[in-house]
Parts: structure tokens; sequence; C-alpha cells
């Protein structure tokens, strides 16, 4: 009679281990976006910055780079989750 219960606690460990997975998955998922996010908005103040520096022009260059900085991440955050998610109706 014991091994019907231990082969439920088999499969409820199993799916216990998958939901796991799971969560990891989402977690790494959305630290991953971001920091696509975070690198994307640096990488474009900084080349503002580099334009002020180059032009002498000092608040223009970093300004454009913040209002360019959060449409292009955002551009290629949705590129990437569009991306993700067609692989997912691949399988």
């Amino acid at each position: 009679m014991k091994e019907p219960t231990e082969a439920k606690s088999v499969a409820g460990e199993s799916k216990r281990r998958r939901d796991w997975f799971r969560y990891v998955w989402a977690a790494s998922y959305f630290t991953g976006i971001g920091i696509y996010l975070a690198t994307t908005v640096v990488v474009c103040i900084w080349l503002g910055m580099k334009f002020d520096d180059f032009f002498g022009t000092e608040p223009n260059g970093r300004l454009a780079g913040i209002f360019l900085a959060f449409p292009a991440a955002i551009y290629s955050i949705y590129h990437k989750v569009r991306e993700i998610f067609s692989e997912g109706k691949k399988k």
C-alpha cells in the first residue's frame, strides 16, 4: 500500500520542481529585461554626454539622450518579448 503514496509524492515533487523552474525562468527573464532597459538608457545618455563634450552644448545632448533612450529601450524590449513569445508558440 505504500507504493501509491510514494508515487503521489514523486509526482507532487516533480510538479513543485517544474513550478520552481518556471519561477526562476520568469525572474531571470524580467531581470534580463531590466538590465536591457538600463543598458540602453545608460548608453544613450553617455552618447549624449559625449555629444555635449564634442560640440559644447551642455544640456542639449544629455536631454536628447534621455528623450531618445526610453523609446529606443521600449522598442527593443518589445522586439525581445515578441521574439520570446513567438518561440513559445512554435513549440
